[in-house]
């Protein structure tokens, strides 16, 4: 991650990614939310009654400004049933959401390398509602095509299957001490920097 972010903090901004995609997953398999981002897919009830700005009065202000982020970012003309859930506790919705536009939004990583971070977690994690969700969103809102979602995908069948291997063997990190100094030009693993030839200078062939 350091090696494609470059700093620490990119790192954090991708594991806060994860954690809050995390999250929603298991609310939106909570409440049994079917798809609806671009549109209702099926038509399952949600365990909740989903609110809107009239039935919930308290978290209309919420709501407004998450249906018109949904028209602008998703294309959508409605709330995505996920924060219409969420709006029977308005402080909770309010909360989430805020926090969402923090996560997701750009930061040091741009809002293209956030939603295929989000996806993966989503994918791996088999949440269909987030699966529709950011699929949707990363295709609109940073125009991803097909081949990016089997990227994504593959990437995240690649690396669960790394990852129990790993942990089934109990393998050490072999970097766990590693700094965004140590992969800049002149760091210990400059030889990870995106299109490096050469391990390090003092490690390139030396000319006769």
């Amino acid at each position: 991650m350091l090696r494609l972010t470059g700093t620490e903090r990119g790192v954090a901004e991708v594991a806060a990614v994860a954690e809050h995609i995390a999250s929603l997953t298991a609310t939106a398999a909570a409440f049994d939310l079917a798809p609806d981002v671009p549109e209702a897919a099926d038509d399952r009830v949600p365990t909740v009654r989903l609110v809107d700005e009239t039935s919930a009065p308290d978290a209309a202000v919420t709501l407004a400004e998450i249906r018109s982020w949904a028209k602008e970012a998703l294309g959508v003309d409605h709330i995505p049933a996920v924060w219409r859930a969420l709006g029977h506790l308005p402080r909770l919705l309010e909360s989430t959401w805020r926090k969402d536009r923090l996560v997701l939004g750009a930061g040091i990583l741009d809002e293209l390398v956030k939603g295929c971070a989000a996806l993966a977690v989503a994918q791996f994690r088999q949440s269909r509602y987030w699966i529709a969700y950011l699929t949707h969103f990363l295709k609109t809102r940073c125009s991803v095509e097909d081949r990016g979602i089997v990227e994504i995908a593959g990437a995240v069948m690649h690396y669960v299957s790394f990852n129990t291997i790993a942990h089934g063997m109990r393998l050490d990190p072999p970097m766990a001490d590693m700094s965004a100094a140590d992969v800049v030009a002149g760091g210990r693993f400059e030889q990870y920097l995106p299109g490096a030839r050469f391990p390090s200078s003092a490690q390139k062939p030396s000319t006769p």
